[in-house]
């Protein structure tokens, strides 16, 4: 039934989908912004805060569009089964949060902690998972209505 939705996508105006696409990136956006404050409060607040919320903030805005859209393609376009598009998205949200970690480690020849990269995948796992199966979820209701109005339509010839 979730599938109709992205059948009818390219029917929609441009205008609801740009507010579509806004909305999903303001929220991963602040999604980002969380789970830096939560690395920054584990790692002792100090000069560096600010570059790791901007980086946060970013990771999460690059998160949670390219989550979204394998998640669409998976399930909306492709038709995989929901469980393997929820598992898919649960390993880009876990891969792309350790990039910086990795990074810091490689270049800057900075130890990995396991407690802020436990707090970093934590927080940003539960919240970006959340987040994805909200769209879920209200794209599934969407979908309903309509169903419902093409049962409707079909009614009234």
């Amino acid at each position: 039934m979730y599938r109709e939705v992205y059948k009818f996508w390219g029917d929609l105006n441009m205008k609801e989908n740009v507010k579509d696409f806004l909305f999903n990136l303001i929220i991963s956006v602040f999604i980002g912004l969380f789970v830096g404050m939560a690395e920054v409060t584990v790692i002792n607040i100090n000069g560096v805060v600010v570059s790791i919320l901007i980086i946060s903030c970013i990771l999460g805005g690059v998160i949670g569009t390219i989550s979204r859209f394998v998640f669409i393609y998976m399930f909306g376009i492709k038709q995989i089964d929901v469980k393997l598009s929820f598992l898919a998205v649960f390993a880009i949200i876990g891969i792309i949060s350790c990039i910086p970690s990795f990074y810091n480690y490689l270049v800057y020849d900075e130890k990995i902690v396991t407690v802020t990269l436990a707090s970093i995948l934590i927080s940003a796992e539960f919240l970006g998972m959340s987040f994805c199966y909200y769209s879920y979820k209200k794209y599934l209701k969407f979908n309903l209505k309509l169903i419902n109005k093409k049962k409707q339509l079909r009614g009234n010839r």
